[in-house]
This record gives structure tokens, C-alpha cells and sequence, in this order.
């Protein structure tokens, strides 16, 4: 029999205990509540709340993204899933990667369908309730995926999957961004936000176009794939010209993003939900 309290798993130099102690969590927790948990000290540790103290921040992240995959690693493996999780690998790998899959993109289409990109719009009426919708549905994708992990795969299998694992941990962290643009006399955040806007909104068209296309694009003005150049020039010109803007997090989860989804358009050349 597999025994739990005995496994360790590491993951860059952290085991399982390691993990669990850091994540303030016990032996025997969900997957549900160890994605809460994520959520709640992202936003405790993010270097945008705090101020002074970003060196802290970004050592805190990285020790909190390294916890989370290593806790996921641990409660998704072979020996760990359910009697009816292991059935499912009888079933062919493209046919459970692909309903793992329209997971992923059924959560991001509710979350263009309702305007969830637009920040300061998510506490408003039956919103709020679809992004948190949203953000189960695509936790629930991801750990699909990753229970596919374990498998014998080919090479092109196995790329595909660590290409869409990657992807969808990306938009992920991009669904859980919560700054917004709130006015002030600073002009260096007014000139930085504006490219970031601008940015956001090309990049938000091109993954729209991508995967849903007309079901989202009412009006076309350009290609994705002009989208997604462009918006990785407003992108850098915020690293390049306005790096001591506060907007720099952000930017740099939006560009990660960017450049999964780059990835994964060139693998899939067409992946229509």
C-alpha cells in the first residue's frame, strides 16, 4: 500500500514536508485547498503590496511558486489519484489531453464572455461569482493535465503537454493579477499604464481570436498574429523606458503569457474551442 506520510517528492532543492510546512498545510489536504492557499499568499507575498520590501517579496514568490508545484507534483502522482482517476488511463492520451483541454478553454472563455480581464469590473453583481467560476474551472484543467503527467508519452506528446501545462499556469497567474489603473499625479505610471493597457487589449484580442474567433471577435482589426507583436512591443517598451514603474509585475506575467501563447500557436497552429 502507498504510504503517504513516507513519499517525499522534490522539486529544486524542496520536499513535500518542506512544501506543506511552508504552505501551512497538512498531509492530508485537497487540491482545492492548496489552490486557495496559492491564491491567498500570492496576493500576501506579491511585491505589489510590498512596498519597501520587494527583494522579501520576490524571494517569498519564489519559494511559494516552488511549494505549490512541488505540493501539486506530490497529490496528483500515479500512486495518489482515485480508483476512478486511474481508469481514465485506459482511455488514449489525446483523447484525456483534449478534454482536459476544453477545460482550460472553457474557463477562459467565461472569463472573456463576461468582461473579467477588465479588473475593476470582477466585484460587480454576477461577475464576481463567474470569476471565481472561471479560476475553479481552470484549476480544474490544470490538474487534469497534470495527472496525465506520469504517463508514457512520445516526445510530441509530451511537448504538448508541458506546452498547455505552462500555458494555462500563465494565464492562471494572469486571471489573478487585481491591479488597476486609479489616477494620480505621477506621470511615469500614467505614460507606463497607457502602454500596458495597450498591450493587455492586443494580447486579450489575439488569444481571443485564436481560440474562439467569431464567437468573441464581432470586429476584426488585424490578425492575432499582429496582435501579439504588437502587444509584445508595448510590453517591452514598459521594461525598456519605465522600469521603475509599478507596473512592472504585471508586465511581466502578461509577456510570460505571451510567450506561452506564442508557443503553443506555432505547436497547434489551430485549436478552435
Amino acid at each position: 500500500m502507498f504510504d503517504r506520510e513516507k513519499k517525499k517528492t522534490h522539486t529544486f532543492g524542496m520536499d513535500i514536508e518542506q512544501a506543506l510546512e511552508f504552505l501551512g498545510l497538512s498531509i492530508s489536504t485537497t487540491t482545492e485547498d492548496l489552490n486557495s492557499t496559492f491564491r491567498k499568499l500570492a496576493k500576501k507575498y506579491h511585491p505589489d503590496f510590498n512596498q519597501g520590501k520587494e527583494k522579501w517579496a520576490h524571494g517569498k514568490m519564489t519559494q511559494l511558486n516552488i511549494a505549490y508545484e512541488t505540493a501539486l507534483k506530490y497529490f496528483t502522482s500515479p500512486g495518489e489519484v482515485t480508483e476512478t482517476a486511474k481508469k481514465t488511463y485506459d482511455i488514449p492520451f489525446s483523447a484525456r489531453f483534449n478534454q482536459a483541454v476544453q477545460v482550460v478553454l472553457g474557463a477562459i472563455l467565461l472569463y472573456y464572455q463576461y468582461g473579467l480581464e477588465n479588473v475593476h469590473l470582477r466585484k460587480e453583481g454576477s461577475r464576481r461569482f463567474r470569476y471565481r467560476e472561471s479560476l475553479r474551472q481552470i484549476e480544474r484543467g490544470i490538474t487534469r493535465l497534470e495527472v496525465l503527467k506520469p504517463s508514457a508519452l512520445l516526445d510530441t506528446q509530451q511537448k504538448k503537454l508541458e506546452l498547455f501545462v505552462n500555458f494555462s499556469r500563465a494565464f492562471l497567474q494572469n486571471m489573478l493579477i487585481e491591479k488597476y489603473f486609479v489616477p494620480s499625479g505621477i506621470e511615469i505610471e500614467h505614460r507606463a499604464y497607457r502602454h500596458y493597457a495597450e498591450g493587455c487589449s492586443m494580447l486579450d484580442y489575439a488569444i481571443k481570436d485564436a481560440f474562439f474567433g467569431d464567437r468573441l471577435i464581432r470586429i476584426r482589426s488585424g490578425s492575432f498574429y499582429q496582435k501579439i507583436s504588437l502587444s509584445y512591443e508595448e510590453f517591452l517598451i514598459i521594461i525598456a523606458r519605465y522600469h521603475k514603474s509599478s507596473w512592472i509585475p504585471e508586465t511581466i506575467i502578461k509577456i510570460y503569457l505571451l510567450e506561452m501563447f506564442t508557443k503553443i500557436i506555432k505547436l497547434f497552429k489551430s485549436m478552435r474551442y
